[in-house]
């Protein structure tokens, strides 16, 4: 028998893809989040792959990490309402909104965590600026999950 899992007080929701140059940005964080043992789901492309996941996790808090179109360069935190203004870069087949209705959670907070892509060519490696965007990024996603959650301003 599977055991209960008890309520996660804050996950990453890492996506992207690490074959499409900057599209490799949530894949990196990721790979840094769990290398210091923090809550991180890497779902690739397609974030429906961890549905399932988060509905054992019931999350309060979800931090979305994931390429970002237009934003320029840096990194961003926005709320997940405020994410049309930087559409995320790789094409998701389900939005993040009803992903999280699907997995049957209601996190407190949904907040995205993205740096503005350069190039997303098929077998691009990932530019420096990205790769040390996904450095700065592990750590202020740490310091989220380790507090338990973030708000952002309104």
């Amino acid at each position: 028998m599977a055991r209960a899992e008890r309520p996660l007080g804050a996950v990453a929701l890492c996506l992207g893809n690490p074959l499409r140059g900057d599209d490799a940005f949530g894949y990196l964080v990721y790979r840094l989040l769990r290398r210091a043992g923090l809550p991180a789901l890497y779902a690739g492309t397609a974030p429906e792959n961890v549905v399932g996941r988060l509905r054992e996790l019931k999350p309060k808090t979800v931090v979305v990490v994931d390429a970002l179109l237009g934003a320029g360069p840096g990194i961003r935190v926005v709320k997940l309402s405020q994410v049309e203004d930087f559409p995320l870069a790789t094409t998701h087949t389900v939005p993040l909104k009803l992903l999280l209705k699907a997995a049957g959670v209601s996190p407190e907070s949904v907040t995205v965590v993205g740096v503005g892509v350069e190039r997303l060519g098929l077998g691009d490696p990932p530019s420096e600026r990205v790769r040390e965007a996904a450095r700065e990024a592990a750590r202020l996603v740490a310091s989220i999950l380790a507090a338990g959650g973030f708000t952002t301003p309104a």
